[in-house]
């Protein structure tokens, strides 16, 4: 009863105020997608063969692994659904700073379809966001990685817990700092209260992921109060070199 409510409501909310596609901008007139069906076709999807920790694009096939994977890293492993171009650059600027958060579903709704299997197999528990600084989610009015959070769990049926990680320290956005300036720059930044002991295997979500340095210091602290495996899903993946 339940999902049938909640398909009305959305049916409802679509006819008043109807989806625009997060490629063309335009109105989506294809029923039950939220991206254009041409535009879809034109998403820089990450492709084979990829880093099989971070699922980040490799030159080579005899390689299993990218530099940044090499050595050892807290989390097991890690999907994105598209590269990190000047497009999609374009998209999540406009998602975090012109407010175009309904772009985030159309996304979420693809990394679910394309990453159930992945899910399955590492037996994920819970979703927990990378957090924003608060005064950081107060200027800007929402979290992007909390509401793909919800939309993934929406469509995975897996729950979020937004109350377990938290950033408290305010730094420097990591876009635009070289790769050691980025190893430091989260120091101590983020912290964990009330970790659910039934939890062990976590999916930590983010719009981005570069050099994984974000990733990692969430890992790390999860795993120091109880968490066995950390696994990651972000909207795109690009790296500096």
């Amino acid at each position: 009863m339940t999902d049938i409510l909640g398909k009305i409501i959305d049916e409802i909310i679509e006819s008043v105020f109807p989806r625009r596609c997060p490629v063309c901008g335009e109105i989506v007139k294809e029923k039950g997608h939220l991206i254009c069906k041409k535009c879809i076709k034109k998403l820089p999807f990450v492709k084979s063969p990829y880093c099989i920790r971070c699922g980040k694009e490799i030159i080579s096939e005899d390689d299993a692994c990218c530099d940044d994977c090499k050595s050892e890293r807290e989390f097991t492993a890690g999907r994105a659904l598209c590269n990190y171009t000047d497009d999609l650059a374009h998209i999540i600027l406009k998602i975090k700073y012109g407010n175009k958060r309904e772009y985030i579903e159309g996304f979420a709704k693809l990394l679910a379809l394309r990453y159930k299997k992945f899910l399955d197999i590492a037996n994920i528990d819970c979703i927990m966001p990378v957090p924003l600084h608060k005064s950081r989610q107060r200027q800007r009015g929402f979290n992007q990685s909390e509401i793909l959070a919800g939309c993934l769990s929406k469509y995975l049926g897996i729950p979020v817990y937004t109350k377990c990680l938290y950033r408290v320290k305010k730094t420097k956005d990591q876009k635009g700092l070289s790769r050691a300036e980025r190893l430091h720059n989260l120091d101590n930044a983020f912290v964990v209260k009330e970790f659910p002991n039934k939890v062990k295997n976590v999916l930590i979500v983010d719009d981005v992921y570069t050099t994984g340095t974000t990733i990692e210091k969430c890992a790390k602290i999860l795993k120091d109060v109880g968490a066995n495996e950390i696994y990651f899903l972000t909207i795109c993946t690009g790296g500096i070199n």
